[in-house]
């Protein structure tokens, strides 16, 4: 609190200024940046401001009806818990203000719905699990329930029921440790609400394309976890009661299509839905695998488009963009990668795998930090050297050190089991297939992992 003070008695009454000075949560992390500035043992480490230090998120949209602490955990997720949602080659910074501004917008019950998830994130972000978030979870889906009470929903009503359950699976993904693998019902659920409001044809308007880029996203990774993940039968956890099978089930609709066919992100992630799609039938019919291998050859030819796509892509200059073109050719690299490894096993006939794994370790030696647990796990497979392996792991700390990303921990006991397995293995006449090694591997968690 700063203010002139009165002199005497005499001017207690008059009025004077008192101005105060809040203290923010920005205000805090700025303080921890320069005391580790100036603790630094290596003096001509990069001191590169993080992210989160510039200026404080200012929304243009007045929180309806919150109270302070409702209102300072909405500012904490625009300017740091927003980092922690797992997007693929989207505008960070133009993604929060949206789900904000759906937030924020009006004072609907589905508009309340996202606010509920959204502060669920936050405080779990900010604060760990504890009941706080919980009952802002609970918050959210009661909020749901009662807006679809009121029957068919419209453009904005149904873009908020995605928004919602998208928070509300980001809060689960973020608590993976905890949860049974819930995040999976929500992707499903967010799948059955695009098909029924049809939102898939309103892709003309900005904000719906935009949410369904990120539920796409989602929906094709979760295709390689359920793919390898071996610890029970997937069915099981979600269809058991519901008298339901089938990974058909599971993954919901097939009508989730990418929003902008020319971006090179939605390129790359169709190119792996079609694997995967392509492997959950061969394991299917299982005698009768090889039949597949032709399919397999099919994609392995059309990769080369994903390539060229890739390289216009790469024709930027400043950092934040060459940082972007980085991930895009990084999952690229990982997706060719991956499918080819996938075709050795099936067929047997191996490939020249150098020039892609060149590329892929050149890439990840100069990037700074990266999030994306897909890529890594597949690069981390065809990590045979212990600098090769150190450089994954030191990305991987990088990461959680300088970005407010989830904890990678799952990631991490994953790269460690592997490489122990590799290693075991390596003087052995008899190998794992590579099917079978990244099976069991993924399956060393008791819930189904999102990788995203």
């Amino acid at each position: 609190m700063l203010g002139k003070l009165p002199s005497g008695r005499k001017n207690w009454d008059r009025s004077f200024k008192l101005h105060f000075i809040h203290t923010s949560f920005w205000d805090m992390e700025m303080h921890s940046y320069l005391v580790d500035l100036s603790t630094r043992k290596i003096p001509n480490q990069p001191r590169i401001l993080p992210g989160q230090l510039l200026t404080p998120y200012r929304s243009s949209w007045k929180p309806c009806q919150l109270d302070g602490r409702d209102a300072e955990l909405v500012h904490y997720f625009a300017s740091t818990a927003f980092s922690s949602l797992a997007i693929f080659n989207q505008d960070a910074a133009a993604f929060r203000d949206l789900l904000i501004q759906m937030a924020l917008s009006d004072g609907t019950v589905s508009s309340r719905a996202v606010l509920f998830a959204l502060l669920a994130v936050a405080s779990q972000h900010r604060d760990g699990l504890q009941c706080r978030a919980v009952q802002f979870k609970i918050s959210a889906i009661s909020a749901l329930a009662k807006s679809a009470e009121n029957g068919t929903l419209s453009t904005t009503e149904a873009a908020q029921h995605v928004t919602a359950g998208m928070l509300l699976c980001s809060f689960e993904i973020h608590a993976s440790s905890e949860t049974g693998g819930q995040w999976l019902w929500y992707v499903r659920g967010v799948k059955d609400i695009i098909e029924k409001s049809h939102l898939d044809t309103q892709i003309n308007k900005s904000f719906v394309a935009e949410l369904l880029d990120w539920v796409y996203y989602h929906n094709v990774i979760a295709q390689f976890s359920i793919l390898h993940w071996r610890y029970g039968p997937v069915e099981s956890m979600f269809a058991k009661q519901l008298d339901l099978k089938g990974w058909e089930w599971i993954l919901g609709p097939n009508r989730l299509q990418r929003t902008n066919r020319v971006r090179p992100s939605h390129r790359i992630l169709q190119f792996l839905s079609d694997i995967f799609n392509v492997l959950f039938q061969a394991f299917e019919q299982r005698d009768t695998m090889e039949k597949f291998v032709g399919r397999l050859n099919i994609l392995e030819g059309r990769a080369s488009t994903v390539v060229e796509i890739s390289e216009r892509y790469g024709k930027f200059s400043t950092q934040e963009t060459t940082d972007a073109t980085d991930m895009v050719k990084l999952y690229q690299t990982a997706a060719m990668l991956y499918l080819a490894r996938v075709s050795e096993s099936i067929s047997g006939e191996l490939r020249n795998m150098k020039p892609l794994l060149d590329n892929a370790f050149a890439l990840l030696c100069r990037m700074r930090t990266c999030e994306l647990q897909f890529p890594l796990l597949v690069l981390g497979c065809e990590a045979r050297t212990d600098e090769q392996r150190n450089m994954i792991l030191d990305l991987v700390w990088r990461t959680e050190k300088t970005t407010y990303v989830r904890s990678l921990d799952c990631l991490r006991r994953a790269l460690r089991a592997l490489w122990i397995q590799e290693d075991l293995a390596s003087d052995q006449d008899c190998v794992p297939k590579y099917m079978d090694r990244l099976s069991a591997i993924i399956s060393i968690t008791r819930f189904i992992p999102s990788l995203v």
